[in-house]
């Protein structure tokens, strides 16, 4: 039987960071809308004050588009953007946390 032998060993950790101020909370405090859309082309949207990924995957239009906006916006305000940018959203916007 072989006995191990315990060293400490001396070990510096980073200082932890203040906590952020709630007017810079990072990005992903803010909610995540979800909708299809039917797409000029089938080109991803560009949305200015959102960050939007897209999947060729939708049942109803021609891709799913996830879009979390930058800062306070209602899912009204993603479906104006969409259609200024000259998308067609379809069906509800779904929001999740």
């Amino acid at each position: 039987m072989t006995a191990t032998q315990y060293r400490p060993t001396p070990t510096h950790l980073p200082t932890p960071e203040p906590a952020a101020p709630l007017g810079t909370l990072p990005l992903h405090s803010q909610p995540l809308y979800s909708l299809e859309v039917i797409s000029p082309s089938g080109r991803a949207p560009h949305l200015d004050g959102w960050t939007v990924q897209t999947w060729p995957v939708a049942s109803l239009g021609d891709l799913t588009v996830q879009a979390r906006p930058h800062g306070a916006a209602s899912p009204d305000d993603l479906l104006a953007a969409l259609t200024r940018a000259g998308f067609t959203p379809l069906g509800p916007v779904r929001t999740h946390r």
